[in-house]
């Protein structure tokens, strides 16, 4: 009985002992760098900072935005602890944006079967919809940045200059030949075993990492913090704008349905804010304005195709320049491709729902009005009030004043046999 209450306090005072010491805190980022990953760094380094020994991202990505790129750098610079980046797991990428970060750590780590680089800075071409390098500038100023990086934490930077200008990608065994990453390490608690005892540089002073009796805790993400990062793809973003606007304009031409424009108005709401993150390219808003003015022209006035064709060429390139041109220059390279897909089928989508529209317009254009006394003669529909000198009929959705030769109740189904102005003759059908 001793033993058992001997073992049971121990295991209570476990998780207390364990809350007093030092601990290495671990988080996953993957997917696009964006503002998501911004807010992501930003809580995983406010945590680790209060009661942790040294911080681990394990990064998975294929690259993101330049804007959130250069935010996460400045955070990792000003930690007040090391920051190690793990391209992790097995088969993980840190490519474009995700270099760059890599080349911010204080120790840079890559799993097997992991690959960088591939940094060289794209625009997109507005007539393709596919991306081009960007000009020599641009090339120079990524260059730059990457350059000083390395030379800040002691890695090879000649190498790191050809990841910008030669658009060089390697393999763990190729990074850590070339010297732009300090460790192999197949899992995390190699990693751990081969960091203790480094000493690095944090804020301009050296650091020794002992991480022989701490704890490792793993950090987790907020919805909040999912949400920010998908709303921050440009991609999702634009279409959320677009979706948001046609809402809009769908509730316009077929009011008193109410959901059409609420939709596209919470849609528009959630675009904007995406956007605010990326930053918008003046002419692609004010293109994509001109094809919804496109649209409701060709609603009010039909013209058999003209103004929605218009109206779909201006879409289609408002689209494509709607994201700033200085948030895409480290994008991942099959974000181009997928973005000008998505942008065409939307595209498709609208030339379908307004070719239908057309149709219908000039199907009711071609016929013939049927005005006069006689239109109703003929049409079945139902008393709603008794029918004796006097009563009411609804015939086609409409009510109109009834009278009857003979006795109708209430309910029985009518047939129309005479128009008189405003007044329906009608007999039980």
């Amino acid at each position: 009985m001793k033993k058992f209450l001997i073992i049971t306090v121990i295991l209570l005072l476990l998780p207390l002992c364990n809350a007093s010491g030092k601990k290495i805190y671990v988080a996953e980022i993957e997917g696009m760098i964006a503002q998501g990953s911004v807010n992501q760094f930003d809580k995983a380094i406010e945590v680790a900072e209060k009661k942790g020994e040294i911080l681990i991202i394990e990064l998975n990505t294929n690259g993101g935005m330049a804007g959130s790129m250069e935010k996460i750098i400045k955070k990792i610079e000003n930690a007040g602890i090391p920051v190690i980046i793990y391209v992790a797991p097995a088969g993980a990428v840190a490519f474009s944006a995700g270099t760059f970060i890599l080349m911010a750590s204080h120790v840079a780590v890559m799993s097997n079967a992991t690959v960088i680089g591939a940094c060289q800075p794209r625009i997109i071409n507005p007539a393709t919809g596919l991306p081009e390098k960007a000009d020599e500038k641009e090339i120079n100023a990524y260059t730059a940045i990457m350059k000083s990086l390395a030379e800040r934490h002691g890695r090879n930077v000649s190498m790191a200059e050809k990841f910008v200008r030669e658009n060089v990608a390697l393999n763990e065994r190729e990074a850590f030949e070339a010297g732009v990453i300090e460790i192999v390490a197949s899992d995390l608690n190699e990693l751990i075993e081969k960091i203790d005892g480094m000493i690095v540089e944090v804020k301009g002073e050296e650091y020794k990492i002992n991480v022989s009796d701490v704890y490792v805790e793993k950090i987790k993400w907020s919805i909040r913090d999912k949400f920010i990062n998908y709303v921050s793809d440009p991609q999702i973003a634009s279409i959320l704008l677009v979706i948001g606007i046609f809402g809009l304009l769908f509730g316009f031409l077929t009011p008193g349905y109410h959901l059409p424009e609420t939709i596209g108005a919470i849609f528009l709401i959630v675009a904007l804010y995406g956007l605010s993150f990326i930053g918008i390219n003046t002419a692609g808003v004010l293109l994509i304005s001109l094809a919804f003015i496109f649209f409701i022209i060709e609603v009010l006035t039909p013209t058999f195709g003209f103004w929605t064709t218009i109206a779909i060429i201006t879409f289609i390139f408002g689209i494509m320049l709607i994201p700033a041109e200085e948030a895409m220059y480290e994008m991942p390279l099959n974000w181009y491709t997928t973005f000008r897909i998505a942008s065409l089928a939307v595209a498709i989508f609208l030339t379908a729902f307004f070719s239908y529209a057309l149709v219908k317009a000039i199907k009711a254009k071609k016929k013939k009005p049927r005005i006069g006394e006689k239109d109703l003669v003929g049409e079945k529909g139902v008393a709603i009030t008794d029918i004796k000198d006097g009563g009411q009929v609804k015939v086609k959705g409409e009510i109109w004043k009834a009278e009857a030769d003979e006795e109708i109740k209430e309910g029985e189904e009518i047939i129309v046999v005479e128009q008189k102005r405003l007044i329906l003759k009608v007999k039980r059908a």
